[in-house]
């Protein structure tokens, strides 16, 4: 009888993890997949990405933390990324195409959102 028993909860276990697995990677899969990285819109593979593109480099006016909008001196800026105390973190440049960068304040570029 308690081979049986354990036999049957060892048989009800797995399946309720087979089930879970796979129920929450369909939903993974449906839910997220505009936000993975394996899908090559956000890929840094993606030219519109890649920080080889002169639209994204910090050598370009628009993104350099030399340009008066970018400065952590410009107190009026709109594109400042501030941290919990108030800190200044960097700063988000808007691409053409909808995305956005993300530059620390010595102009490294630290991450993108995709855009259209």
């Amino acid at each position: 009888m308690k081979r049986w028993l354990k036999s049957a909860l060892y048989v009800c276990t797995i399946a309720s993890m087979t089930f879970v697995y796979t129920d929450g990677f369909a939903q993974y899969s449906s839910q997220n997949w505009a936000n993975s990285p394996q899908n090559w819109r956000n890929s840094p593979n993606n030219w519109d990405n890649s920080s080889q593109n002169w639209e994204n480099s910090p050598l370009n006016w628009n993104n350099s933390p030399q340009n008066f909008q970018n400065s952590i001196n410009n107190y009026n800026n709109a594109n400042g990324i501030y941290d919990r105390n108030g800190n200044r973190l960097g700063y988000i440049v808007p691409k053409a195409n909808g995305g956005a960068n993300y530059f620390d304040n010595a102009g490294r570029r630290l991450g993108y959102q995709p855009g259209d």
